[in-house]
């Protein structure tokens, strides 16, 4: 199986939103997140999702998952205090729902919408033949 971790565990302190937490701020009609759900829910070689969230958000995110039929989220988890340990509790959570046995697990960042479809493949190819994959683009001096 091919599994996406969502992770969405912040509630965005440097970018000081007061009313919700970046991820669910609104853009073209539809929360940040939603808009990065829907790049592995419509992705035919992913399986299943798992979203990670503040915790406070969690019942919000199973409002979205409804309103936007996200059916392939097969948990919503609460966030840790770090990045890292929310990261953990996605992890716990597809072995909990998937099991260990040649998953590919995929871990994305709830707040960057703009990954392609290309780039979900050649994730996915690129841990069958080496095992691992990463994603990353040339730095761009400014």
């Amino acid at each position: 199986m091919n599994i996406a971790i969502i992770f969405a565990g912040g509630v965005g302190t440097r970018m000081n939103t007061k009313d919700k937490p970046k991820q669910f701020l609104m853009v073209h009609g539809k929360p940040i997140i939603v808009h990065t759900i829907e790049k592995f829910q419509n992705h035919d070689e992913i399986d299943g999702i798992i979203v990670v969230c503040v915790e406070g958000w969690i019942e919000y995110m199973q409002e979205m998952q409804y309103r936007y039929r996200l059916n392939k989220i097969g948990k919503i988890v609460p966030g840790g205090k770090t990045g890292q340990l929310s990261i953990y509790n996605g992890l716990k959570a597809a072995e909990s729902l998937y099991g260990i046995n040649d998953n590919i697990v995929l871990i994305h960042d709830g707040v960057r919408p703009l990954i392609t479809p290309q780039v979900i493949s050649e994730n996915i190819t690129c841990v069958k033949r080496y095992g691992n994959a990463i994603t990353c683009a040339p730095t761009k001096e400014s």
